[in-house]
């Protein structure tokens, strides 16, 4: 019994000593593990694997499918050959407007252009043009300027280069144009002239000390209507007696009776002393600077109705004025140019005003009061009429 006491422990010791070294090999007998890396330790192993530390943290990518909102960059510019010239016939050359014009012309090659004989100096600044209608002439630097020794005003002073005098393409258009045809008779339509006597009723027009404007006027429409209707013309007057009649409303009876042609007529003052003679006013044209304002507005740049007219204004202005000029033997102020005049500015027939003389002028006074001198200026507005 004590021989077996002693000797089981031993036999205990040398049984369990493979189990304690195995056991001692594979972890001191711990449960298996798994490494994070999934490889799995067992027993036996002679050389356990060490632990991968975990990898590092990153953010999972974020991946945003195309959108409409998305800035796509642009293409990259492709080369367009350009397109084949195809020879053509060129169209036929179309009328040269004065807007498609330099705006200044030398004197030399307008009168070139119509056939007339070149510019002549005839003055230290002044140059002679002459044509079969008549001879101009013009000053560099002014804008007075003669047609047959006649007297209008242009829109531009004529300028100098080198000595060569220029003249600009409105000039050409708007006054000097129309002046080469005031010897063609004056067109008829319906054959209606409207003679307009002005001011009249309460507004007096200017007065001298002899009388009132509004009765000279008047006195001078009723001598020039049989005039008129012996050439073969219907007559109507804006005013048959001592009336007022509104701006507006004279122009209206042109447009009523649709007349070829209409006269305002009127006789002129002046606080400067001195001022004499006559003066025929037309509308101006656009793109000119009038020569008479009296402290209105004066906008180059608008087109009124009246300016429909424009050629046919200067044209019928320079006739009548021609035939006061030599029938009454007054001074010549001129054929002028105005844009505030209600009168001529909306009309649509050719439209001019007469100043036929100064009330504020003696002299010129005391022959306006004169019968004989208003008959004068009646049969003078007439001839130019025929």
């Amino acid at each position: 019994m004590n021989l077996l006491t002693a000797v089981l422990p031993r036999c205990w010791f040398f049984a369990l000593t493979p189990v304690l070294l195995a056991l001692a090999l594979c972890g001191c007998g711990g449960p298996e593990k798994r490494q994070p890396s999934g490889v799995r330790v067992t027993p036996g192993a002679t050389r356990a694997p060490r632990p991968q530390p975990p990898p590092a943290y990153s953010a999972p990518r974020v991946v945003t499918p195309p959108s409409v909102f998305q800035t796509q960059p642009p293409p990259p510019p492709q080369y367009t050959p350009p397109p084949p010239v195809v020879p053509r016939t060129p169209p036929s050359p179309a009328p040269v407007r004065p807007a498609a014009r330099p705006q200044w012309i030398p004197l030399q090659t307008w009168a070139a252009q119509l056939g007339f004989s070149a510019p002549v100096r005839v003055g230290p600044m002044d140059f002679q043009v002459r044509s079969g209608a008549g001879a101009f002439q013009f000053t560099v630097g002014k804008r007075a300027a003669t047609w047959n020794g006649h007297r209008f005003h242009l829109g531009f002073a004529p300028a100098a280069t080198n000595g060569v005098p220029f003249i600009h393409s409105l000039d050409a258009d708007k006054n000097l144009a129309p002046l080469l045809q005031v010897n063609r008779p004056v067109a008829r339509g319906r054959g209606v002239i409207v003679l307009d006597p002005g001011h009249g009723g309460p507004d007096n027009g200017t007065r001298s000390a002899q009388g009132n404007e509004k009765d000279y006027t008047l006195d001078w429409a009723r001598r020039l209507k049989p005039l008129l209707e012996a050439r073969g013309w219907k007559v109507v007057l804006t005013r048959t007696a001592d009336r007022g009649v509104e701006l507006p409303e004279r122009v209206l009876i042109a447009e009523q009776y649709q007349a070829d042609i209409f006269l305002s007529l009127h006789l002129n003052a002046a606080a400067t002393p001195g001022a004499a003679g006559l003066e025929t006013f037309c509308l101006t044209p656009a793109g000119m600077a009038s020569t008479l304002t009296r402290n209105y507005a004066d906008p180059a740049n608008i087109v009124l109705p009246g300016n429909s007219q424009d050629f046919e204004n200067m044209r019928l202005a320079m006739r009548v004025h021609r035939s006061l000029l030599q029938t009454a033997g007054m001074p010549d102020r001129g054929v002028q140019r105005a844009r505030f005049m209600a009168v001529l500015k909306t009309q649509q027939r050719p439209a001019i005003l007469i100043e036929a003389g100064y009330l504020s002028d003696r002299n010129e006074a005391r022959l306006i009061h004169t019968a004989e001198y208003r008959q004068k200026l009646a049969l003078a507005v007439a001839k130019a009429l025929e």
